[in-house]
């Protein structure tokens, strides 16, 4: 006669497994808030509640009120859902402040607010009086970037620290150009994202091609196109001054990296056959 045996039960989804200080006990008012994160936000609860264990006990109305604050300034569902898993701290401390500031003191309407948060949700979490208000007086006064509102590209810079990123990039364009600060800061306006790019990683090997490379001034190609520093070093710039070189084509800086590639190929092609014809 065989044993009865009793088979052990299936092993629980991963997605139950919770622990005991995140499981809320199970209750409707947590469960409500789940379903809030997953059907409305569309956002895997549970690495939210493991970032930010503060969910557990927010009240759901809370919740809601974070993303009704953020719809209120133009962002969409599928926004704030991008805010929300960036910046989870943020459904529980709804921004209202900062959204105040970006939208009087920047200033920025609606359709550029909602597109410099989608592009960088820090602004958000960025704190108003160490973060937020001294980039913007800096922008204002140390840059003189007094367009208002702000551009977008100058709009993302808020997020920054003045000290540790914005000034010293101010500060080592002028040393590695000779350019005066004034003349610095014009560029800057012209192109305000040059401030957002790494020293290392963006700016220094791009100077250095620009002057060893290219055999150009540096502060004269900057002053005339600041947008330089925007194009890729390895699959723009160095792979079309090869193609110019090779041909013995002169092409302005912005000529050359502004101009797609089948007009890029145009001017090549129309600047040799003009150089063909005058020699026959």
């Amino acid at each position: 006669m065989l044993a009865h045996t009793r088979l052990p039960p299936p092993p629980p989804h991963p997605a139950q497994i919770l622990p005991a200080r995140l499981a809320g006990g199970g209750g409707v008012e947590f469960r409500r808030k789940l379903h809030f994160l997953s059907a409305e936000l569309h956002l895997d609860p549970f690495p939210l509640l493991a970032l930010h264990p503060e969910l557990r006990s927010a009240p759901l109305a809370l919740l809601h009120a974070s993303l009704r604050l953020l719809l209120s300034h133009g962002l969409s569902a599928g926004d704030a859902s991008r805010v929300f898993s960036a910046f989870p701290s943020l459904l529980t401390s709804p921004p209202e402040e900062s959204l105040r500031f970006l939208s009087a003191a920047a200033p920025l309407p609606p359709p550029l607010l909602r597109a410099a948060v989608v592009r960088s949700p820090r602004l958000l979490a960025a704190s108003i009086p160490d973060t937020l208000r001294p980039a913007l007086y800096f922008l204002r006064h140390r840059v003189s970037l007094r367009r208002r509102p702000l551009p977008l590209a100058a709009a993302l810079l808020l997020a920054f620290s003045v000290d540790r990123t914005l000034l010293p990039k101010l500060l080592f364009l002028g040393k590695a150009t000779g350019l005066p600060d004034r003349a610095i800061c014009t560029i800057i306006r012209r192109a305000p994202a040059i401030l957002s790019y790494g020293i290392e990683t963006n700016l220094t090997p791009k100077l250095k091609f620009l002057a060893d490379g290219m055999g150009m001034d540096p502060a004269a190609e900057l002053t005339e196109f600041p947008h330089y520093f925007a194009f890729s070093l390895e699959g723009r710039i160095m792979p079309r001054h090869e193609a110019l070189r090779l041909r013995g084509v002169d092409m302005s800086l912005k000529e050359m990296l502004k101009s797609s590639d089948d007009e890029f190929k145009e001017r090549i092609l129309d600047a040799t056959l003009s150089g063909n014809m005058q020699r026959m």
